[in-house]
């Protein structure tokens, strides 16, 4: 369990919120109890019930903050409504996207398996309801740096739906694979991203060694 956390008056919802990071971060998520946090902190269970009903509720607190997280990085990449200035800038943001969402996975594994898995399914439902909250997905960024190769002439047609799932599906795919059981170091990482996206841009119709 992460460590003795010290609790400042009135500050019980987000200390449970960075317990619960922790515990992912440290591997613990599937052992950690409400109970036990309320331990840990140094509260009663009826304090940590007030805030949060069940632990699939705390999780789904998490696995937002990794959606903003996962967003932010995009942003720094590609920002809403900033088409590449360049050919250039257009591939090699299709790399720094890959590059974002594989790191992420790999530097936070469990936290991206509830991202996407049942705890984030429940979460999706809620955050549908909100659209900030689902603003610049993983599939929004994906059509715009598609959408940014074909602006500037490097792909045969317009990049559709299934052009975007395709290529999510494989860096989603890499992702899932880097930090498997075999878990890789930060150069064999590389490789993957670089092989991912050259492979996707290939798809799309565009052969980085033709040009």
């Amino acid at each position: 369990m992460p460590d003795q956390l010290k609790l400042k008056r009135g500050d019980l919802h987000d200390a449970l919120i960075d317990y619960a990071l922790e515990a992912a971060r440290q591997g613990h998520i599937e052992v950690m109890s409400l109970r036990q946090a309320a331990r840990d902190l140094g509260v009663s269970s009826g304090a940590v019930y007030r805030h949060f009903a069940d632990k699939d509720t705390l999780l789904g607190a998490i696995v937002k903050i990794g959606f903003f997280d996962l967003r932010d990085r995009f942003l720094a990449v590609r920002p809403e409504g900033a088409v590449a200035q360049t050919p250039q800038q257009a591939i090699d943001r299709c790399f720094e996207v890959a590059r974002a969402y594989i790191t992420f996975a790999h530097d936070n594994n469990a936290l991206w398996h509830m991202m996407f898995g049942r705890i984030g399914m429940i979460c999706r439902d809620e955050m549908v309801k909100d659209p900030e909250l689902t603003r610049y997905t993983p599939f929004d960024v994906g059509m715009a740096i598609c959408n940014d190769l074909y602006h500037h002439g490097l792909l045969p047609r317009c990049p559709d739906v299934a052009d975007n799932r395709y290529i999510w599906s494989a860096i989603h795919g890499a992702a899932d694979l880097a930090q498997s059981g075999a878990r890789m170091d930060y150069e064999r990482l590389d490789e993957v991203i670089s092989d991912t996206t050259y492979r996707n841009l290939r798809a799309l119709g565009l052969d980085l060694d033709q040009q």
